[in-house]
């Protein structure tokens, strides 16, 4: 019976603003989560996320380990980049790494802050003239600093607070990084 009063709304919710000529900012994942894409010129990511991961977050900080002469931050022999702090609206560049078995596809990260329900875009492409936020980089190249696949990319979060970095290859999530920006 809920499941029916819940498409019972859905779709007079459709109805009543489906012919809205306004420009829609946000839209609603999973009922709980929505994704801002006022930051990027792409409506919406390229992936699906499962509400279960953004439940499943640990909103502990990431933990650092050493790889090769580096100091990474992330999932030893999973996922990490080299460490360094991120700050509120200022872009800096990141050097993703991946062990084991890596998924087949381009790069996604999608941002969302603790105790916020909005995915944002993290990745930029910079420019003189204007930077972008974007969903996707490249896939990731070859073995380097220890690591199986690497991948530079340039990120930034304008808010303060603990983030989770959720990354996706493909369309396969592989695993999320949480940082503290300052």
């Amino acid at each position: 019976m809920k499941f029916a009063k819940y498409i019972f709304v859905s779709l007079m919710l459709v109805t009543l603003f489906g012919c809205n000529d306004t420009n829609e900012t946000e839209e609603t994942i999973n009922n709980s989560v929505s994704v801002n894409s006022s930051k990027t010129e792409e409506k919406k990511p390229p992936v699906n996320v499962d509400k279960k991961v953004i439940q499943n977050i640990d909103w502990e900080i990431s933990e650092t380990f050493n790889s090769g002469s580096y100091v990474m931050r992330g999932v030893p022999e999973k996922i990490s980049f080299i460490d360094e702090p991120f700050k509120k609206s200022i872009v800096k560049k990141y050097m993703w790494h991946f062990w084991g078995d890596i998924p087949d596809g381009n790069l996604t990260v999608l941002a969302i802050r603790e105790g916020g329900n909005e995915i944002v875009p993290a990745l930029i492409v910079p420019s003189p003239e204007d930077e972008r936020f974007v969903w996707t980089y490249d896939s990731p190249g070859g073995p380097n600093n220890g690591a199986d696949a690497h991948l530079p990319s340039n990120l930034k979060l304008d808010e303060k607070g603990k983030w989770a970095l959720l990354v996706y290859l493909g369309e396969d999530y592989f695993d999320n990084i949480v940082v503290e920006v300052s």
